[in-house]
């Protein structure tokens, strides 16, 4: 019998390494991500991101990948990433780099990165390859180790970075891609099953991982995404159940894109405001494109209904004369024809030193600007437009717009304060350059490009948020730029009223830059009784919906009055029985990997040990 075992034992040793193993990497399929090329850049179509960060700290990485030869000397792209654009920041990103080399890199807000390359364990050329990090390994602790096809390949020592690793939580992650403008360190090879965990696997663990896929019922497994089995360009569900489900955008959509969407919206909408995010690169280096947007809204004034024009800030870049006289020849375009809020930004005074540029052509007391402003609000200071008020009505909703400078001082929050409290009836919308971080928290000294790390007497959005905006029962919401982002960021807030207040971040600004000229004007339609509001993204430039447009931000500001009906007769009572028991049972959910192989070797296992079975029951 012992003879027999061993003979069984030797075959499936036979199985394993040469035909589990090899079978593998040839059974596994995945995704390629479809790239498109936009006034000369190149950028993946789309981009895979989840409304959920991690709760958890990631430790170990893994996934399939193919690296095509044609791309193999240059960046093949970002697995999972939620790296921000910005060299200040905090993120995490598994890579394949050059060369096929893996890549696990951290940053943090002191704009410290720690960048492990494993150059020892590099991920071959067209071919299916598992590929493996793990944070924290060794007796120590300190060490990451690199493992490819289930194989140990090399190991490095971290550097110390650990003390606040709840920091690279705070931005949510992508799938085959990262928060870069357009995505440009996206997946550009074909990219496979993706699963992380949140404790550290051992070799065995690394190996059983490679063979079978990830142990569903590992509770330190944070997230599956079984893309062997999922369809392009569609919605990606994480298989862990732990709700990490990645959501399926497009960059660019067409009119008649949008149309089909449109055709399934429940309301309808009569008029607009348009607001203007960091047009601050058309100004300096692309007048052509800003003369683009500014033609739009002087078309589109009337046929769209639009109300104001709302300024975010950065105005201009350098906030040289040169740049504000081209603002002044485009808001010229608008004067007596469509009525405009210009709100200053970092780069349009605290970057170099002052506001007087602004001023000096806007706060001209002869000026259409600083009338209009007169006439229809005020001024927190009488020569200057650097924080103003707005008022106008649209059918019976009153709106208040209130302009406040970068990192606005704490007795500007008490002026903007005041004008809430004498205006309890109007709907309040606060525009402020720098509030809100692309990963929809309110800016605090923690963070890069806070005001307040600017100027240390400058609030914070934090500051502002707990100082005035949460106060005040008729904000609806506050907009800001300043951090750039492709979508729209919308997180809406309690105030403690238990009223709604819509935080929202609008800044393409590094796109702009990168397609030499965007015109992103974010369009928000109202239905005609002020109640539901909606924003679509559209460059102006390009004639194409931009980013977030395909699953628009929607926004509830008031109750809609109840229709009058008359009470229906009360209904005798109806006695219903109680639903039978289900007898339907939920399959067992298949194994990814090499399930297949391994049933198959079962099977062997099984006939090869049918003849000791019988034999023993039998002798019994």
């Amino acid at each position: 019998m012992k003879k027999t075992i061993t003979l069984i034992l030797a075959i499936l040793m036979l199985i394993s390494p040469l035909t589990l193993f090899a079978n593998a990497a040839e059974a596994h399929s995945g995704i390629t991500f479809e790239r498109m090329e936009t006034n000369g850049i190149d950028h993946p179509i789309g981009y895979y991101t989840t409304e959920k960060r991690y709760e958890k700290m990631p430790v170990t990485f893994e996934a399939w990948v193919y690296v095509p030869k044609s791309i193999y000397s240059s960046r093949c792209g970002a697995i999972l990433g939620n790296y921000q654009s910005f060299s200040k920041d905090d993120y995490v990103n598994f890579e394949i780099h050059s060369n096929g080399i893996p890549r696990l890199v951290f940053g943090d807000n002191s704009g410290n990165m720690y960048d492990y390359k494993f150059a020892r364990a590099p991920v071959p050329a067209d071919k299916w390859t598992h590929v493996a990090i793990v944070y924290g390994t060794g007796t120590d602790g300190n060490q990451i180790s690199c493992y490819i096809n289930g194989a140990f390949k090399q190991r490095t020592t971290v550097r110390e970075w650990y003390s606040a690793p709840k920091e690279v939580l705070d931005n949510m992650i992508c799938l085959a891609g990262d928060y870069r403008a357009l995505n440009e360190q996206a997946f550009r090879g074909t990219l496979g099953d993706v699963w992380v965990y949140s404790d550290i696997r051992s070799d065995a663990e690394i190996l059983l991982d490679y063979q079978n896929g990830p142990d569903l019922s590992d509770t330190e497994l944070m997230l599956f995404y079984e893309l062997s089995k999922a369809g392009s360009k569609s919605d990606v569900p994480d298989k862990s159940g732990n709700g990490y489900d990645m959501t399926y955008s497009r960059y660019w959509l067409t009119e008649a894109e949008m149309n089909a969407i449109r055709a399934e919206d429940e309301y309808e909408y009569e008029y607009a405001i348009a607001f203007l995010p960091d047009i601050q690169y058309m100004t300096q280096s692309y007048p052509a494109s800003l003369q683009i947007m500014i033609d739009y809204l002087v078309e589109k004034g009337k046929t769209k209904n639009i109300q104001y024009v709302l300024g975010l800030g950065d105005i201009t870049n350098s906030n040289s004369q040169k740049e504000w006289a081209t603002i002044l020849r485009q808001t010229n375009r608008l004067n007596g024809y469509l009525p405009y809020a210009l709100t200053p930004g970092n780069h349009d005074g605290i970057n170099s030193g002052g506001k007087e540029v602004l001023d000096s052509i806007y706060a001209k007391k002869t000026g259409h600007y600083y009338q209009s402003v007169e006439k229809n609000g005020g001024f927190f200071e009488k020569d200057s437009v650097r924080n103003t008020y707005h008022i106008f009505s649209v059918g019976e909703v009153d709106y208040l717009v209130i302009v406040l400078d970068f990192g606005a001082t704490d007795d500007i929050l008490t002026w903007a304060g005041e004008l809430l409290d004498s205006h309890p009836d109007h709907r309040a919308i606060i525009l402020t350059h720098g509030y809100l971080n692309a990963d929809g928290s309110t800016l605090d000294s923690n963070d890069y490009a806070s005001p307040d790390t600017y100027v240390r007497s400058l609030n914070s959005g934090e500051d502002i948020w707990q100082k005035l905006v949460k106060k005040h029962e008729n904000v609806a919401m506050i907009v800001s730029g300043h951090m750039h982002h492709d979508t729209i960021v919308c997180t809406p807030r309690e105030g403690d009223a238990g009223n709604t207040v819509y935080q929202i971040l609008m800044d393409p600004q590094t796109t702009c830059k990168k397609l030499g000229g965007l015109g992103a004007i974010g369009m928000m339609y109202f239905t005609a009784d002020g109640n539901h509001a909606k924003v679509e993204y559209y460059s102006t430039v390009f004639g194409k919906y931009f980013a977030e447009s395909n699953k628009s931000i929607k926004l509830t500001l008031g109750k809609d009055e109840p229709e009058e009906t008359t009470a229906p007769e009360t209904p005798a009572p109806v006695t219903t029985a109680a639903p039978e028991a289900s007898t339907d049972t939920e399959a067992p959910a298949e194994k990814s990997g090499c399930a297949g192989i391994i049933s198959t070797a079962s099977v062997i296992l099984v006939v090869l040990c049918f003849p000791l079975f019988t034999k023993k029951k039998r002798e019994s």
